[in-house]
């Protein structure tokens, strides 16, 4: 199946911004408060009278009908000053959503390990909710999800944020990082928990050989299983291929970042292995950077595109993708660009750029703006209304919301929560191109909760399974291992389902043994005792 393309803005969006609707937008938000374009250049002269950047100047509607033009984020953040309106709005009217950057930063393919950007930068923007519908009897062991939920209405994002701080990072596999193949794919998604990460696990002596660890060394980030035979010093240990195992030690060469508890596993095409010669020969290890220092702009810069892996040349190439996601040329970076971020002391002034930049190394926009010396302090705080920002498909905005809690206390979204303990929200944009679906719903997502006697690798553990429908003729992949073989969903005769490894022989259903406990092959007839529902293109499993 044809991967879709990635798109966070309709085409229209964009030329909307080009023939004048910007312009438009900004005089009517400036008119809710009783101000002007004259009104706004010479407040900003006044307020910034040392800092041109900040400048509005009068002719700044006619810049906007410029098909390259992008403003400073310091006059951005003038117009949110002056408004009193937020920051993340004033952008938002320039057709930059922030909260496009993490999905579409995390449905790129990857060299190396990074870590995502997990930040809601709009939690007032709200999304399509849902409630538990009423169960006859006990929850079923494997189930379409549409029959345990129903639409709930919209909800703001901020009632479904958790209150504290989140202790997860997420982060994304990249093809070079094979050391836990096959427990972990590349392109997979991990969640990582810090609570544990410092556990007595200064001198390794309480590291667990079987636990899997995302680490950071001065070869970038790696996950893998960690050995200790001396005090202060771990090995990096491979499940399966051959990578050096190299001995670091413990705060100065390698920092423990947490333990890995969730995989979100991605089986349409997922990107080919590779052990690189530098990792599967011996290498000297360096000193990491200590975590409380502060990198400037260009360092921070520097250090999350060799992190990444990729050289100024693939990094320009790879700003091309951001340019097709949303129809704008002004997203592009060319290579002399890139560099000179990293080598000046001088940021990126341009909204687009800087938008780039975050999506290209996974960077935080709020980071950059701090590793460049922007302080955010004084910008406006008070949400735009409803129809002044140009809506994204990320951060829809509603008037009405739906404020009723959760319908019940032990339906399958409290389920759910107890097992998960947060959402991942800013991933929500990226599971269409991640999993292949061009639209995911309910009616693609499987409760896989109540199985636990199964005997496949990947299925003992999952939660959620996302299927493609439309895929509904078993195939068997010969010379691969169990874990590669195509999973699918069948519906019995009795209404029940089976999530297991098959195949389609003379118009039959050979459902293979070591999937999902069966110790024999079975034989089904093809829509008469069950039929082929579609096949599993990802996993939500725990690790």
């Amino acid at each position: 199946m044809k991967r879709p393309r990635p798109t966070f803005v309709s085409a229209s969006d964009s030329s909307h911004q080009r023939d004048g609707a910007v312009a438009a937008r900004i005089q009517r938000t400036l008119a809710d408060r009783g101000l002007t374009l004259l009104d706004i250049s010479r407040e900003s002269r006044r307020r910034y009278p040392e800092s041109p950047a900040y400048w509005i100047p009068h002719h700044f509607y006619a810049d906007l009908a410029g098909k390259s033009f992008s403003p400073k984020v310091e006059q951005v953040f003038a117009l949110s000053a002056i408004s009193g309106y937020r920051l993340v709005d004033w952008l938002g009217v320039f057709g930059v959503w922030l909260d496009s950057a993490p999905p579409l930063s995390a449905s790129l393919p990857n060299e190396r390990t990074i870590l995502l950007d997990a930040a809601i930068y709009d939690p007032e923007s709200s999304v399509e909710w849902f409630r538990s519908r009423p169960l006859d009897g006990p929850l079923p062991a494997i189930t379409p999800l549409g029959q345990l939920l129903e639409s709930g209405g919209r909800r703001p994002l901020q009632a479904l944020l958790p209150k504290k701080p989140s202790p997860f990072l997420y982060a994304k596999v990249g093809r070079q990082d094979a050391f836990a193949f096959p427990e972990l794919l590349p392109g997979s998604i991990v969640r990582i928990d810090t609570r544990r990460a410092a556990r007595r696990a200064s001198d390794g002596a309480s590291l667990n050989p079987k636990t899997l660890y995302l680490v950071e060394h001065s070869q970038g980030l790696t996950c893998c299983r960690l050995h200790s035979a001396r005090n202060k010093h771990v090995t990096l240990r491979s499940t399966e291929l051959p990578f050096a195992e190299v001995e670091l030690q413990l705060g100065r060469e390698v920092r423990i970042l947490g333990t890995l508890d969730w995989e979100f596993r991605f089986l349409e095409r997922p990107p080919l292995t590779e052990v690189p010669h530098a990792f599967a020969t011996f290498w000297t290890p360096h000193p990491i950077a200590p975590v409380a220092r502060e990198p400037e702009l260009h360092q921070l810069v520097k250090q999350a595109r060799l992190r990444a892996g990729l050289s100024l040349r693939e990094a320009s190439a790879r700003s091309d993708r951001i340019v097709k996601a949303f129809d704008d040329d002004r997203y592009f970076c060319t290579r002399g660009a890139l560099a000179a971020y990293e080598t000046s002391r001088m940021p990126p002034r341009h909204i687009h750029k800087i938008f780039a930049l975050c999506v290209l190394y996974s960077l935080g926009f709020w980071d950059i703006l701090a590793a460049a010396g922007l302080k955010l302090d004084g910008a406006g705080q008070q949400p735009m209304p409803a129809g002044r920002v140009a809506e994204g498909r990320i951060s829809a905005r509603s008037k009405k919301t739906d404020s009723e809690p959760d319908s019940d206390r032990e339906g399958v979204l409290s389920l759910l929560g107890g097992e998960f303990e947060e959402i991942p929200f800013f991933l929500r944009a990226a599971l269409g191109p991640l999993t292949g679906l061009r639209r995911l719903s309910l009616r693609d997502l499987v409760w896989l909760g109540g199985q636990r006697r199964s005997l496949h690798p990947y299925l003992r553990s999952a939660l959620l399974a996302a299927i493609h429908r439309q895929s509904k003729k078993p195939t068997f992949a010969p010379g691969k291992r169990l874990s590669e073989q195509p999973l699918h969903l069948l519906l019995l005769r009795d209404g029940s389902y089976l999530c297991a490894g098959c195949t389609l022989e003379n118009n039959r259903l050979i459902v293979h043994p070591f999937t999902n406990g069966f110790e024999r092959p079975v034989h089904l007839r093809n829509r008469a005792d069950a039929e082929v529902v579609g096949r599993v293109v990802a996993l939500l499993r725990k690790l």
